[in-house]
């Protein structure tokens, strides 16, 4: 057999009918027709470093078993799974390189072998969550959350569940990672929810459910109860709701009382995060006063100690934070908090 198949792969269809022939190197795609001198080609003509040196090297070498070959692949599925790497890795050329230099034996697939192994390894561990369920029979409890990305703001429904196995150790593990499309609401979020628990066949051992205080959550909980009650006789379902986010709704409507205080910080906070010069006058005072530069915390709505992180980071830096406004009186001056609201703040925030 010709060297030029250590770097090629025939890509086949569900069939088991080749449709194309890879580089694993590239992006290059040929006929299923193509001469194996046109290949050779592409490999002098694109891949000469890895072809002439490590290819060499590696026909000299005994290859790997089918069963070797096998082994690390899956384990390179698994880094490029837990490490969120891009199937394309693999087509990386300083990445082909460094996988040629350790290991000259291996033969790097291309990303569709890469995919295919990822997701049978979730099938795989699919099957084990399932095999997990059935080693013990008490209740179990569900966690929900929507998580928007801010790669591709594509929305997810996370489903983690709580148990204690036949050990009487408390475990948890996700149950499935759902993209949402359209708008959140209840009956889609219960169609997701009761149709994982039919796939597991979990609706009769589901304990209780917890969400946030969203609408759509709470109405999810209470339809969700009625579904189990009347299809599956589960009487011992409830729904919860975060403690967390409860507190923090409390105390969000506590700080209204402190709206004028808390905007005016974070106007001083945004001004100097967004000033080069501000920046470099406040590293300047740091190295002066021979304390560590802290970068200014901006608050975020939807993060709920952010608020608190801003002001408490702006305490440890009050002293340089003044040097800095006193340096910059006509810029400063007026958006930062004075005596009489920075001890408003100390007294509801801090204490």
């Amino acid at each position: 057999m010709s060297d030029v198949w250590e770097l090629f792969q025939k890509i086949q269809d569900n069939d088991n009918v080749v449709i194309s022939i890879n580089c694993q190197l590239c992006e290059a795609e040929y006929g299923t027709a193509t001469s194996t001198s046109t290949l050779h080609r592409h490999l002098i003509s694109f891949h000469s470093s890895v072809y002439t040196s490590n290819n060499k090297q590696q026909r000299q070498t005994t290859p790997y078993t089918p069963a070797e070959q096998k082994h690390i692949t899956v384990k390179l599925a698994q880094w490029i799974s837990v490490d969120l790497q891009p199937f394309s890795v693999v087509e990386q050329l300083d990445f082909q390189q460094l996988i040629h230099t350790l290991d000259s034996r291996y033969i790097i697939p291309c990303r569709q072998t890469i995919k295919q192994e990822v997701d049978l390894l979730f099938s795989q561990r699919r099957a084990n969550i399932q095999l997990e369920i059935n080693s013990f029979t008490t209740k179990v409890a569900l966690t929900t959350d929507i998580w928007s990305s801010s790669c591709n703001h594509t929305a997810f429904l996370g489903i983690t569940m709580h148990y204690i196995n036949s050990d009487w150790k408390l475990k948890k593990c996700i149950l499935d990672f759902i993209p949402i499309e359209g708008s959140h609401s209840s009956r889609l979020i219960l169609s997701k929810i009761t149709n994982l628990l039919q796939e597991f066949n979990l609706n009769n051992r589901v304990l209780s459910l917890t969400t946030d205080n969203g609408s759509n959550m709470l109405a999810c909980g209470r339809e969700l109860a009625n579904e189990l009650e009347a299809c599956f006789c589960n009487l011992t379902f409830s729904h919860k709701r975060y403690a967390a986010h409860i507190i923090n709704l409390a105390v969000k409507a506590g700080m209204k009382h402190l709206d004028s205080s808390i905007i005016k910080l974070r106007k001083f906070v945004v001004k100097i995060r967004n000033s080069q010069v501000l920046l470099d006058d406040l590293k300047s005072i740091c190295r002066i006063k021979n304390k560590n530069f802290l970068m200014p915390i901006q608050d975020v709505d939807t993060r709920w100690n952010a608020t608190y992180l801003m002001i408490e980071r702006q305490i440890v830096m009050q002293d340089v934070m003044e040097i800095l406004v006193n340096s910059h009186e006509d810029i400063l001056k007026n958006i930062y908090p004075t005596s009489f609201e920075w001890s408003k703040i100390m007294v509801y925030i801090l204490f």
